[in-house]
């Protein structure tokens, strides 16, 4: 399987696949920066996305917003990793690469 293919995969179950290519791929760099960054970004969706269901009034309209977003910036990191391109959200990139690229060294 192809490194390209690897990161692409590594976002398709956020940050479930991402651990799991975190876990398993040790060497190449491309694969282990979007496993990381996919980590990060799953995450603070999720934890984004239960704050914003419990804000009254508004809530459920800007939580509809947040997930199509959330969504369309998904579907260009995969579609960024499957083409061998590393695309670096800012903030959510950076502590990908600071902190969590690293956890399974």
């Amino acid at each position: 399987m192809g490194s390209n293919t690897k990161a692409m995969l590594s976002y398709i179950g956020l940050y479930i696949t991402g651990i799991i290519f975190l876990a398993i791929e040790k060497d190449d760099e491309f694969v282990r920066k979007n496993a990381a960054q996919s980590v990060v970004f799953g995450i603070t969706a999720n934890l984004l996305s239960i704050f914003i269901s419990f804000t009254p009034f508004v809530g459920k309209f800007v939580n509809s917003i947040f997930s199509l977003l959330c969504f369309i910036v998904w579907i260009i990191l995969i579609c960024k990793a499957y083409n061998k391109t590393y695309y670096k959200l800012p903030l959510i990139g950076d502590i990908s690469e600071k902190y969590v690229i690293n956890w399974f060294n």
